[in-house]
């Protein structure tokens, strides 16, 4: 008997669906991330003011979907407290997953020991010279810290 293999469990890709929404009685429209026409047009709602729901009109808009790897098995074998310091140098552990890259470092102790990890791990470079204050430095990023950070970053606002 053949077996056929479910393309569905391991995606090469995760979507962050966009969607185009517009308000009654406002000049503009805004691109909204998530998972459904609904829940676009609640987010529209619960910052808009002085509007009701069936003024909000929403529309997919395809081209600004955003691609995001699948989660990097690498991120398997990592501590949840790698995991968090690495999102948190990446600038993806705020409540807007849309601005995960904006930044590449975190600032601690040389002897942190999450960040020391993250080093041995080849996803953070220490600062290799001190320049602040005694024992403090930046880790950097380093490419593969990069990409396994944007397999992590979640797709909407949680």
């Amino acid at each position: 008997m053949m077996m056929m293999s479910d393309t569905n469990s391991s995606p090469a890709t995760r979507l962050r669906k966009a969607w185009n929404v517009s308000v009654r009685g406002y000049d503009h429209t805004e691109t909204y991330f998530a998972p459904t026409a609904g829940k676009a047009r609640m987010m529209a709602f619960y910052r808009a003011e002085d509007v009701s729901v069936v003024h909000i009109t929403v529309r997919r808009q395809k081209a600004s979907d955003v691609h995001l790897p699948a989660r990097d098995p690498m991120a398997d074998e990592m501590s949840d407290a790698e995991i968090h310091c690495l999102l948190h140098a990446f600038g993806a552990n705020g409540n807007d997953p849309t601005k995960a890259g904006y930044r590449d470092y975190f600032y601690t102790s040389r002897n942190d020991p999450v960040l020391c990890a993250l080093a041995q791990r080849g996803l953070m470079t220490p600062n290799s010279q001190d320049k602040w204050e005694d024992g403090m430095t930046y880790f950097i990023m380093t490419d593969r810290g990069k990409q396994i950070a944007m397999s992590l970053v979640p797709e909407y606002c949680a």
